[in-house]
């Protein structure tokens, strides 16, 4: 075998279950045909040892019989160092890192020795990072003896050092080599010998007491690169590189209590550099990346003077617009609006000082959220006006977890008896706050103990059922789930597999499961009956329509032909508003107190629901006699006065719930957004014309 067979034999010998062979290509940056040769190669392997081969079932993956992994694990010494397949981007960004930081000189033979690649393919690498990072004024030479060098301005070359690190952050997000205590040897990758331990358990270590002393408590995944970040800087400054801060920006950073905390931080964490330079600048710099980063809480989120007086404004008006927008209405508007506070305000500074939070979970976000994402772009106009300048989609899907995640729906029913869930998640408040919810739609009884960081997991005591995380947890004696902390339906089928192959009391499927065993047992020896039985009811269990349960209709489906009325002109928006409605009350998908609940909200609240030009959209809660979800339109040929607005168009929304209806009525904003769409709907001689326009933006996909 070669050395990434033994790497994927090892993986077979430790995991429980079965793998795909897509996991295993993804874990090792390679082809599915390079996957399936290591397999053969591991066969042959097995075959001359005795061993049995390698067992695949159908739609499951591949596994590992037990007796082959005791056999290993008593027998073999398998490859001590985990071995990875890098790609070209990851190799470019190592050798980004290992010439700014490395404390050596770096020749095309040493990065051949980094990544066991030939020198053409180092040459290739070298020459394109040289292109890309000469868009960022720094430049890259070589020099005899001395190897490879980049110069340019200190801060550019640390933002590209940031935006490299993010191209190699690993999945648990730099746990692994921050916790890792061990002396001596371990199994990370050679690239991983340009950190100095020492220094990052030290900078970890006065990080936590930074937060103790603000009563703050930092995310743990933007903790964690706040370490890694600091480290490099000062993997910088011991080579006598420093920054220039501008004396505006120095004012303004100084006004903050976050200065004083950098301060402290700072004569700590340098002590361990040479004295004879000048660090004073460096001061300010750090405590840029420290106002920046995002919290969990903070025990004084109100007080930064004009900066949260106007964070605060922009804050309400966003949840006003996206209750708005959405036609929902949050249980809790204060607290979402504290939650959005914590979040807005290291956005404005990462904002204000060009530091780019790289969002991980942004594509997630957009495909399984796509109406929130959506929505969400529209109310940043806010923030967007408050700082001047364009909000990137990374910053937008953070916010979107926010607002995602307080909207709920109803999920199905584990068992009869409520389980206990602890949710540990190192994203942050707002993710954390999005996958409770979506776990709330998954289990509808369900007892969620609590949302927990990953450092609040190590202190706690357990009394729960099963937890479910973002990331790999020690083993506490209690199951454990790990998830992406946006779940796809994949992800979401999976999950509900594995949970209830555990915790399932169904008589009917515990019946059928014995049926089997039974009929096992009289043709073949059982060696783990329990075993067995758990993969029997895994396989078994097809969670499908729990998601097709929850699929959000487009336009079309929600507002058919039928429920589009047209007439000439009405007395007063009283009458516009039942003879919009009617249609959903002749088809019995809401109850006349629905129409009476619409139009008491207007006179308390106003002409809210007029929400663009001539285009209104009347609607009330779930439980306001909403019988199932669906819309109706009227056009009117002369507008009616709406306490003080013109309306042509009235669109009726009811909704059964939060999020039904999101997908459909992204659509319609999208399609009334275009002013000649809605010239053409007012202009409409018959319904069909408008219909076509709404079968058109039914298919088109949220941008």
């Amino acid at each position: 075998m070669n050395q990434r067979s033994m790497a994927v034999l090892k993986k077979l010998a430790v995991h429980d279950g079965y793998i795909s062979i897509t996991q295993l290509s993804d874990m090792f940056n390679v082809s599915r045909r390079s996957i399936y040769n290591d397999i053969g190669r591991i066969n042959d392997w097995l075959q001359e040892q005795g061993l049995t081969s390698i067992q695949q079932v159908r739609s499951e993956g591949i596994y590992l019989d037990n007796s082959t992994k005791k056999a290993i694990a008593k027998g073999y010494t398998l490859l001590e160092d985990n071995y990875y397949e890098y790609t070209k981007e990851e190799r470019k960004a190592w050798i980004y890192l290992h010439i700014t930081c490395g404390v050596r000189a770096y020749f095309v033979e040493d990065l051949q020795e980094l990544f066991q690649v030939s020198r053409n393919t180092i040459l290739d690498d070298v020459r394109i990072l040289k292109n890309e990072i000469e868009s960022h004024q720094l430049n890259m030479y070589t020099e005899r003896g001395r190897g490879y060098h980049i110069i340019g301005n200190e801060i550019d070359v640390r933002k590209v050092l940031i935006q490299y690190l993010s191209i190699i952050t690993p999945m648990d997000s730099w746990y692994s080599i921050l916790h890792d205590e061990r002396k001596g040897k371990t199994d990370l990758p050679q690239t991983y010998s340009i950190f100095n331990r020492n220094w990052l358990h030290q900078i970890h270590r006065n990080l936590i007491a930074y937060e103790k002393h603000f009563s703050i408590e930092i995310i743990d995944d933007v903790l964690n690169s706040l370490v890694i970040w600091f480290h490099f800087f000062m993997k910088r400054m011991q080579q006598g590189f420093t920054i220039d801060i501008d004396p505006i920006e120095k004012e303004v950073i100084e006004s903050t209590d976050t200065f004083l905390g950098a301060k402290m931080l700072c004569h700590e964490l340098f002590k361990v550099l040479p004295e004879e330079h000048n660090y004073e600048e460096e001061v300010y710099y750090f405590a840029k990346y420290l106002l920046s980063a995002k919290v969990n809480y903070d025990l004084n989120p109100y007080e930064e003077n004009s900066v949260m007086q106007s964070l605060v404004g922009v804050v309400e008006k966003m949840v006003a617009d996206f209750q708005l927008y959405a036609a929902v209405e949050f249980d809790e508007p204060k607290k979402i609006i504290e939650n959005l506070l914590l979040h807005l305000k290291p956005a404005y500074y990462r904002i204000k000082y060009g530091i780019k939070l790289e969002n991980t979970l942004r594509d997630s976000v957009k495909k399984t959220y796509p109406e929130v994402f959506h929505i969400t772009k529209l109310v940043m106009k806010h923030f967007e006006e408050l700082i001047e300048q364009p909000i990137d989609e990374n910053e937008v899907a953070f916010i979107a977890t926010h607002f995602g995640g307080w909207l709920r729906k109803e999920g199905v029913v584990l068992d009869n008896r409520q389980k206990r869930l602890l949710i540990v998640c190192t994203n942050g408040l707002g993710t954390s706050k999005l996958l409770e919810s979506q776990l709330l739609g998954l289990f509808s009884n369900i007892q969620i103990s609590g949302v927990t960081s990953l450092r609040e997991y190590h202190q706690m005591d357990l009394a729960v059922d099963f937890i479910v995380s973002t990331i790999p947890l020690p083993d506490r004696g209690i199951p454990v789930f790990v998830v992406s902390p946006v779940l796809s339906n994949d992800d979401k089928e999976q999950l509900l597999k594995k949970v209830n192959s555990m915790f399932a009391t169904n008589k009917e499927q515990d019946y059928s499961v014995e049926a089997l065993i039974d009929m096992v047992k009289r043709y073949a020896t059982i060696h783990n009956e329990d075993a067995l039985q758990q993969e029997i009811k895994r396989y078994l269990y097809t969670p499908g329509h729990v998601v097709s349960n929850g699929r959000k209709r487009n336009l079309k489906e929600l507002l058919p032909s039928h429920r589009i009325r047209l007439i000439d002109q009405v007395d007063t928006w009283q009458k516009a508003i039942r003879l919009a409605a009617q249609p959903l009350i002749d088809d019995k998908t809401i109850e006349h107190r629905y129409v009476d609940k619409m139009l008491r909200a207007i006179y308390q609240n106003g002409p809210y629901i007029v929400i663009s030009e001539r285009f209104a959209l009347p609607h009330a809660g779930p439980n306001d006699g909403v019988k199932k979800t669906g819309m109706s339109m009227l056009c009117l040929k002369q507008p009616v006065d709406l306490l003080g607005k013109n309306v042509s168009i009235f669109v009726v929304l009811a909704s059964k719930d939060n999020e039904q209806h999101l997908r459909a009525l992204a659509q319609l904003t999208k399609l009334f957004s275009n002013k000649n769409n809605k010239q053409l709907v007012m202009d409409a001689q018959d319904k069909h014309r408008i219909y076509k326009l709404i079968k058109t933006y039914s298919h088109n996909e949220l941008e």
